[in-house]
Parts: structure tokens; C-alpha cells; sequence
């Protein structure tokens, strides 16, 4: 349920400077009807003053729905500005802080694609090879077109493989025991029996089993689990110091609180509802500026070369109306041209990721929150007022 605020008022408090300290801006939004008060965040002084006011209304409309926390970080790596507000911890009162680390759910999905891709790229892997022949027998026989999905398909989820989110028995045993650390093979097993949704490569079909495969390939191939291929492959190249793969031993103690709306409409903890934590289609957490890194890393080809980087960004071959590519959202916009992203939601978390490489901009959205229905178009928003008033 959404709690509605007058947006003039919001908006007014918004743009009001409340102060200048230490070379920034702090945008004041006053409180809200949970108690939360504070800052938008801090915005540089020397920015233009029209782009202060777009980038605070912008998320302060945000903020006007069931929002715990936020974090938001836009602009460019030298130049990105940081916005925090809202509660880490509703019942402790901990206030966020850019540097608290969120789970980002499927933002995941690119950062495991460029880790099998870079495995394609060493010649341990054939992008166009079936699955089959690096997995076990037992287990791939028991998914639909397990047996023929080519690497390439799964990545650009085209392998038509049947998800096991969509499954009633996968959600009733995350409501029988929250706590279960699902493993790959044990979540895979709540997609055995149903029909796949359409043969290999004919259709686009979001599944996020394709990722959860795609974990057991680089679990296989690198002899390690997903966390160390990905610190390996992913993080390390491109400085991503506050981003790690959420384990048994870390659960849930690894990010701040994250929130659902409960039977009676309130704000409930969910942190230690288990719905796929630590696994390849959603298992990364991060702070926010480590997140920003990703994209901009990727398209530099610190993590990959040249001819991965292309066939990663290539999303003419998925059938997704030519925006999806291998495990990433791949968009021509008239104005950016290239934007690249992934957006994210699991139980008390949602992430929203983009990068426009012609102009330098990132935006890196994390909110601890699954009660607010996100805008999709508040990335590009975010977008536009950077670029408008830089």
C-alpha cells in the first residue's frame, strides 16, 4: 500500500538548500509519517542549481512511497554524486549510509554473463556448445531442453529452460523455512518436471534457472564457488571492493535490513527470508559506488576483450524486441545511444543499474525495500538531469 504525501510539498522541501557544509549541499526533505527524517543526500555545490532541484524532486518522489532506505549514486566515476536517506534498520533507527551494502537480486545476471564469458574467452568454454556437455547427466535430463540450451542461449535467455521462481513448491518452501540455504542443484530441482516454455532459440523468455546453470558452469570450470570466480573474474578487475557473494556464513547479516509490506499493510522484515540468496541468478550484494564500477569497467574491457564484449552487448539474436543481449539490458536511446543495465528485486530489495558509455554517465539505484512499485523510467530520468545540467 502506498502512503501518499502531497508532492508540491515534497518537492518544495526538496529543493530547499538547507546548508553548506563542508563543500556540499545538503538537500533537507524534513520527516515523513514513519518518523524518517533527514537529507536527500549531498549534492556538489558547484553543480548547476536546475540539476540539484531535478535530481532531488526526482528522488524525493521516490522517498513519497514505502521506502525505508535508499541509496543512489549518479553521475560519472571522477564526478558521481551520492544520495542517501531512510533507515538501514527501521526497529534499531540505524540511518543508511552510502557506503551500506544492499543485496542488487538480478543485477547479478550481467556480472555472472561477463564471468562465463570470460571463460569462453580463455577457450575452456564454447558459447554455442550445449550446457549439457560440462554438466552433470543426472541433473540436466531432468530440466526441460537442459540437454541442447547452448551457453549462449541461456546467457541471452532464449534456452527456453522452464524457471524455478515460477514454480508454487519452490515459494511454499520458502515460506516452510525461511532460512533454508538453497543450493544450486536444490532450486533447479523445483523446475524438474515442467514443460520448457519453447524450444531452444525460439522465443525470449526470462528464466532465471538460466543463471542458476550458468553458476554450476563456473563452479565447474573455475573449481571454486560462485563467490571466488566472481571476485576473481568480476570484482577484482574492476575495483569493485564492497561486492561479494552473499554465503551461508554471511546470511543475513551482510546488509542492512530489507522490507515487504506485511498482511496489515505495515513495513515487515524479510532479511532472513530465503528466496535464492547467494545464488547466480541474484546472490550479489554491494555498496553503491562499488556497484557504479560495474558497467563502466565492463564496457572499458577491463574484464573481457574486444570480441566478448561485442557478442555480451550483441541483442539482435535474442528476440527480446533487440533489448536484451548475453545477461545484460542493451538499449539504442535517441539521446544517450548506448544504454546498458539490469534492473533487480528480491524479497526486501530492489536495484536499478544503467550506464550511457558516449557520455560518461552511470546511475546506481539500491532501496531496502520490495513495497514500492519502482519506475522503470527513473533511471533514464536520473539520466537526463545529469546530462541536462552538467
Amino acid at each position: 500500500m502506498r502512503r501518499s504525501r502531497s508532492p508540491v510539498a515534497l518537492v518544495a522541501a526538496a529543493v530547499v538548500l538547507a546548508a553548506c557544509l563542508g563543500g556540499e549541499v545538503t538537500v533537507d526533505v524534513g520527516s515523513d509519517d514513519r518518523g524518517v527524517s533527514g537529507s536527500v543526500g549531498s549534492l556538489d555545490p558547484d553543480l548547476d542549481p536546475d540539476l540539484v532541484d531535478d535530481i532531488a524532486a526526482l528522488l524525493v518522489e521516490l522517498l513519497a512511497d514505502d521506502v525505508p532506505g535508499v541509496v543512489v549514486s549518479v553521475g560519472d566515476l571522477d564526478d558521481a554524486h551520492l544520495v542517501a536517506h531512510g533507515l538501514a534498520d527501521l526497529e534499531r533507527g540505524t540511518p543508511v549510509r552510502v557506503d551500506d551494502v544492499f543485496r542488487i537480486a538480478s543485477v547479478t545476471k550481467p556480472m555472472v554473463a561477463a564471468a562465463v564469458l570470460s571463460y569462453v574467452e580463455s577457450g575452456a568454454l564454447g558459447l554455442d556448445t550445449p550446457v549439457a556437455s560440462y554438466l552433470d547427466a543426472a541433473l540436466v535430463a531432468r530440466l526441460a531442453n537442459a540437454e541442447v540450451a547452448t551457453v549462449r542461449q541461456l546467457l541471452q535467455m532464449t534456452s527456453g529452460i522452464p524457471d524455478y521462481l515460477d514454480t508454487d513448491a519452490f515459494w511454499v518452501a520458502v515460506e516452510d523455512d525461511p532460512s533454508t540455504f538453497w543450493t544450486p542443484v536444490q532450486v533447479l530441482g523445483f523446475a524438474s518436471g515442467s514443460p520448457a516454455d519453447h524450444a531452444p532459440g525460439a522465443a525470449f523468455t526470462y528464466s532465471n534457472s538460466n543463471d542458476v546453470l550458468a553458476q554450476l558452469l563456473l563452479e565447474e570450470l573455475g573449481g571454486e564457488p560462485l563467490a571466488e570466480v566472481l571476485r576473481r573474474t568480476v570484482f577484482d578487475p574492476a575495483g569493485m571492493d564492497g561486492c561479494s557473494v552473499e554465503t551461508a556464513d554471511t546470511f543475513p547479516a551482510t546488509t542492512v535490513r530489507g522490507y515487504d509490506l506485511g498482511a496489515r499493510g505495515d513495513l515487515v522484515d524479510v532479511t532472513a527470508s530465503n528466496d535464492g540468496v547467494g545464488l547466480g541468478d541474484g546472490g550479489v550484494v554491494c555498496d553503491v559506488e562499488s556497484l557504479a564500477r560495474f558497467l563502466p569497467a565492463l564496457v572499458a574491457g577491463e574484464i573481457l576483450g574486444p570480441e566478448m564484449l561485442e557478442a555480451m552487448l550483441d541483442s539482435e539474436r535474442s528476440g527480446a524486441d533487440g533489448s536484451y543481449g548475453l545477461g545484460v539490458d542493451v538499449d539504442v536511446d535517441d539521446e544517450f545511444g548506448l544504454v546498458v543495465g539490469h534492473d533487480g528485486a528480491s524479497s526486501g530489495f530492489q536495484a536499478m543499474l544503467r550506464y550511457a558509455p558516449d557520455d560518461g554517465v552511470i546511475v546506481a539505484l539500491l532501496t531496502n525495500s520490495m513495497a514500492v512499485d519502482l519506475d522503470p523510467d527513473l533511471p533514464d530520468e536520473l539520466l537526463d538531469a545529469w546530462v541536462a545540467g552538467r
